[in-house]
């Protein structure tokens, strides 16, 4: 994903978090509707024994017209008269109001009492029983009869448990608090001391309201959806960036071979730039590379010994050999003597071809004295060397060896060494001579 399509995407989120927040406000309440409803069971309990002229009774069931006559000769401690409302015939089978945050009750009453008692019983296996209706946990309000005759609407957190009845069931302080996910009943009770005569109670609307879901509950699920959204967003980016690191991986490892590969080509043309494809043997080119380089070194350095000793070798009648026993020979012969003096010269020292059947070593470090020594030990190792074992050919070589004087460049050292070269050959070949310290003309 580039910076511009994660930004319309970031803009697009913000547009429908600010939508979804305004929109909760807008949201239908989910309600459930207890009277008029004819699905649940209605009664009226009393405290009185009196079956045939119950203190509690319909004077209008059509209107839900309802009275609670008190007794005027009544001499007990306690009257109870209310209507209740069941809402399954099972006590353990409720209705979960757990989800509503108020109730729209419209009541109308004439009478003397001041209030009267809103309460509904919640069933929880913990401490009720279902063969004893009593033990489901008791909740209520007062309502005073002077706010009846309009709809007034009660939050359920306004309902408290009854003392009586947590110390009548010896409920444990983590049971006491209220519970609405299983309630069993609902009912509206006259409670206010003795008040003889005739209270008349009128239900035109109980209903409980809630959102389908709490603002809590929305904004927690944008939060939740704001959370998802980073999460696949923060997975999306890794995986971006590991198959990207992989791509980079692969492209560098590419890199890597291609460069190796050309370095490969490099040193392989660096090497037929200056290696003689015969013998092995630097060519011309490498050794003016390596002289160069000898000569750098010794203008870094300011050293006083000489800078290199330089040996010529030409190898003694080859034209004979090539005339007589064919280039196929030739070369055989020129291929040993360069394996011979690879093997007789020191790790530090350089072999070339010049040309033809003329071979140059540079010996850096080195003075003259040395070089016409190891001249000679190379002398004897090609002339003690049998050639052509099946035709057996005996093979020497002459030898011309020179030293690189002060402020003297390689042409003049190379011109006294190829002097002394037919000098050598001048005294009758398969012999060494050393170099004059200055060319005579």
């Amino acid at each position: 994903m580039n910076d511009k399509h994660f930004s319309s995407v970031l803009l697009l989120a913000i547009f429908v978090t600010v939508i979804a927040v305004i929109a909760q406000k807008f949201f239908p309440d989910k309600r459930l509707t207890v009277w008029p409803n004819t699905n649940y069971i209605n009664y009226f309990y009393t405290s009185s024994t009196d079956k045939e002229n119950p203190p509690a009774y319909w004077v209008d069931q059509s209107r839900g017209l309802w009275r609670c006559a008190y007794p005027v000769d009544d001499n007990s401690e306690y009257f109870a008269c209310s209507f209740n409302i069941l809402f399954a015939e099972k006590l353990n089978r409720g209705i979960d109001l757990s989800g509503y945050s108020y109730m729209n009750i419209k009541l109308n009453y004439s009478g003397s009492a001041k209030k009267v008692r809103i309460f509904f019983r919640n069933f929880n296996p913990a401490y009720s029983t279902v063969e004893d209706t009593n033990s489901t946990k008791f909740h209520s309000m007062m309502l005073y009869t002077s706010d009846l005759g309009r709809e007034v609407s009660i939050n359920l957190d306004e309902f408290i448990v009854g003392d009586w009845w947590l110390g009548q069931y010896d409920i444990p302080r983590h049971l006491s608090r209220p519970e609405m996910d299983n309630v069993s009943s609902f009912g509206i009770d006259y409670v206010e001391g003795k008040q003889p005569g005739n209270h008349d109670i009128e239900i035109e609307k109980i209903e409980f309201v809630g959102g389908w879901i709490s603002a809590e509950n929305w904004y927690l699920l944008i939060l939740g959806c704001w959370m998802l959204g980073i999460f696949i967003f923060a997975i999306t980016r890794l995986i971006q960036l590991l198959r990207q690191t992989q791509y980079d991986v692969q492209i560098i490892n590419q890199l890597n071979n291609t460069n190796e590969q050309l370095q490969q080509e490099k040193d392989k043309f660096r090497r037929l730039s200056t290696v003689d494809p015969l013998t092995q043997a630097y060519n011309r080119f490498g050794i003016d590379q390596i002289v160069s380089m000898i000569c750098s070194k010794e203008k870094q350095q300011n050293q006083d010994a000489p800078v290199f000793a330089l040996i010529i070798i030409d190898i003694d009648h080859f034209k004979r050999i090539n005339d007589r026993r064919g280039h196929d020979t030739g070369d055989r012969v020129l291929q040993m003597i360069s394996t011979i003096i690879a093997k007789g010269i020191r790790p530090q020292d350089f072999l070339g071809r010049w040309g033809g059947e003329e071979f140059i070593v540079i010996l850096p470090d080195t003075r003259k004295e040395f070089a016409i020594a190891l001249a000679e030990k190379l002398r004897f190792m090609i002339a003690d060397t049998e050639f052509e074992p099946d035709n057996p050919l005996a093979v020497t070589a002459s030898f011309g060896v020179s030293d690189k004087r002060e402020e003297e460049d390689f042409a003049t050292t190379f011109k006294r060494a190829d002097i002394a070269l037919y000098a050598a050959k001048a005294q009758g070949r398969n012999c060494s001579v050393i170099a004059e310290d200055e060319l005579t003309n």
